[in-house]
C-alpha cells in the first residue's frame, strides 16, 4: 500500500510541474482601446444608494448592422452608486464612453469591455 501511494505521489509531481513554455497569466499588460460614445437610455433605481445603468450603443459597435443595449453593472461588475448619479449628473439622455481593450501584450485578460460615466 504505502509502494502505491509513493508512487502516485510522484507521478503526480510530475505531472503538475510547469515546463518553461507554458504561459503564466499576469501582467504587466498593455490594451489597444477602442472609444464609442454610449448614451444612458434608462437609471433604474435599485434602493438610495445603488443604481442600474443602461446605454444604447450605436449600430455596428457589437453587431453587425443594429443598434445594442448595455447594462453597467454587467460591465463593470458593479452598479451605479447614488454619489455618482449626483457627481457626474447622471440622467437619460447622457452620452458616457464605452470601451473596448484588446490584449496587446501580456498574458491578462484578452478583450475588456467597460462603461465610463465621464462624457464621451
Amino acid at each position: 500500500m504505502k509502494k502505491q501511494l509513493l508512487f502516485f505521489i510522484t507521478v503526480s509531481l510530475l505531472f503538475s510541474c510547469n515546463d518553461e513554455k507554458s504561459k503564466v497569466d499576469g501582467g504587466p499588460c498593455t490594451y489597444r482601446e477602442t472609444r464609442h460614445p454610449a448614451k444612458l437610455i434608462r437609471l433604474e433605481t435599485r434602493d438610495s444608494l445603488r443604481y442600474e445603468a443602461y446605454f444604447e450603443l450605436e449600430a455596428g459597435v457589437r453587431s453587425a448592422g443594429k443598434k445594442d443595449t448595455v447594462s453597467y453593472e454587467v460591465l463593470n461588475y458593479r452598479p451605479v452608486t447614488a454619489e455618482e448619479v449626483r457627481k457626474d449628473s447622471l440622467a437619460e439622455g447622457r452620452i458616457c464612453t464605452y470601451i473596448i481593450q484588446d490584449i496587446a501584450t501580456g498574458h491578462c485578460d484578452p478583450h475588456i469591455q467597460i462603461i465610463r460615466l465621464d462624457k464621451y
